[in-house]
């Protein structure tokens, strides 16, 4: 699979595994409507919007193999990897 098709073929199971629960409705429905709009193979343009999701992605609840599988990804291409969102709590 080219990287292109892998780019969309991931923001979609991360998106079915819970890695943008946590963003806004308005936000989470736009990449929705994106995904929706896409032909393959994706432009540079449309990799990198999706990509931007993915910096915003949370690893907590993904599958260890789709977040290597993600993480790969963006290291071939330079950029940074998804990590797990930590929430700190007091302890009283």
């Amino acid at each position: 699979m080219q990287q292109p098709n892998i780019i969309l073929s991931l923001t979609i199971d991360m998106l079915a595994n819970g890695g943008f629960n946590h963003l806004k409705d308005d936000d989470i429905s736009a990449l929705h409507h994106l995904i929706l709009r896409l032909k393959e193979p994706l432009t540079r343009v449309q990799q990198n919007l999706l990509l931007t999701f993915w910096n915003n992605a949370d690893a907590t609840n993904l599958p260890p193999a789709l977040l290597y599988r993600c993480n790969t990804v963006l290291q071939q291409m330079g950029r940074n990897p998804i990590e797990e969102m930590h929430v700190e709590t007091e302890m009283y």
